[in-house]
């Protein structure tokens, strides 16, 4: 991945012109074929891929123009992933429906990114912290909707130097980038603080009866 992105690592400031890095873009690059051939390559980053330009953004084949974006908020990487990114890359993926399938899958990343707070949040946390932006609020037909990103093209948004070009270019538009008000990990955070702390109950509980039937035994001993 570094070495991918050191070739095509956007300069600093606001994007001007086109860059993008995915599945599609990826084949495109490498195809010795006219135009044509190389835009219906580009239809793979679908699978996974960000472009950012000048006119819009797009993330994994789906793009809003700017100036229909409203607003984008920022989640903590680590929290997306097992959220978001993670929802949206199976939603791409040609598997079977089950019912309760999105409950199911969300009840397991919150469980799954609970479980990587409480045991290695302090050893990782400013990596846990990096802010990307994540949700892309923009004008429909009929209502507000959100462009989010997949696997990829969070991996991407996690490069600081595509992270600075991305929102140097939302922001010469107008667009306010802002911290989201529910960020997924902030959740896990506190879901993993009352996990340990009923932890420490029970674990104070057991000392205190492993206590009791000690010295009972030992008394027992005696009489």
């Amino acid at each position: 991945m570094s070495a991918l992105l050191e070739q095509f690592r956007p300069r600093p400031g606001a994007i001007d012109g086109r860059w993008a890095a995915g599945i599609g873009d990826a084949l495109a690059r490498l195809a010795p074929g006219p135009e044509p051939l190389r835009d219906l390559l580009r239809l793979l980053n679908h699978f996974g891929g960000l472009a950012i330009s000048e006119d819009e953004v797009e993330f994994d084949g789906d793009s809003v123009e700017w100036t229909d974006v409203k607003a984008i908020e920022t989640h903590k990487l680590a929290g997306y992933l097992l959220s978001g990114a993670l929802d949206k890359q199976i939603d791409k993926l040609p598997l079977p429906w089950f019912p309760f399938r999105g409950l199911a899958l969300n009840a397991a990343s919150q469980a799954a990114l609970t479980l990587i707070v409480a045991t290695v949040d302090g050893v990782f946390r400013r990596a846990f912290d990096v802010a990307i932006p994540a949700e892309v609020h923009y004008r429909g037909l009929l209502r507000e909707r959100t462009l989010t990103p997949g696997m990829l093209a969070t991996l991407l948004l996690a490069d600081p130097a595509v992270r600075k070009a991305f929102t140097a270019t939302a922001e010469a538009h107008g667009v306010e980038v802002r911290p989201a008000d529910d960020d997924v990990l902030d959740a896990a955070r506190q879901r993993a603080r009352r996990v340990k702390a009923l932890w420490n109950v029970v674990r104070s509980d057991r000392d205190e009866v492993v206590g009791v039937d000690g010295r009972s035994a030992h008394l027992g001993g005696e009489l």
